[in-house]
């Protein structure tokens, strides 16, 4: 007799879930020039299907994660705990230094995050840490054991990051 497995997944593509921002990485000792991009989010679910059958909200899932691209979205994305990148306030403005660049930009167009790097695998990882607190206060994560997050930089591009959210609940 054989065992069939099951597994179940939800995945969630829409158009509301992007944001257009500006950002730049440090890598191999360099700076890269301040660039934008129309970044994409697709979110995926994997996990037991509940007593609706059905792992984990899709409408609840799209408007708590439209909810944190819409923080990103217009923004200058900036590293806060980069040693590569100096980020100073200075009145109304944020002066930026890194390698052989210096930027100076309105406070009120930059993001600060809690992040090293801005490439595509920690902003999925910033939109994974606030989404999750959302998630939990509308008790949705009950039936969900992985959620992965993905952001597209550029065409078919992705940074993703993946989270093993059965081991946060038990």
């Amino acid at each position: 007799m054989q065992n069939h497995t099951q597994s179940f997944a939800v995945s969630v593509n829409p158009g509301e879930l992007h944001f257009n921002s500006a950002h730049f990485i440090t890598f191999n000792n360099s700076c890269e020039n301040l660039h934008g991009h129309n970044f994409h989010v697709r979110i995926q679910a994997y996990g037991d299907n509940n007593e609706d059958a059905f792992v984990i909200d899709f409408v609840l899932l799209n408007r708590l994660a439209a909810e944190v691209c819409q923080q990103l979205h217009d923004k200058i994305l900036l590293p806060g705990k980069s040693q590569e990148v100096d980020i100073t306030t200075v009145g109304e403005q944020i002066e930026v230094a890194s390698y052989d660049k210096q930027f100076s930009l309105p406070s009120v167009n930059c993001l600060i995050l809690p992040i090293a790097n801005t490439t595509a695998e920690m902003l999925a990882w910033h939109i994974m840490e606030s989404l999750l607190p959302k998630l939990e206060q509308h008790n949705a994560l009950t039936h969900v054991e992985t959620l992965e997050i993905a952001v597209e930089e550029a065409d078919r591009q992705w940074g993703i990051c993946r989270r093993n959210i059965s081991s946060m609940t038990a």
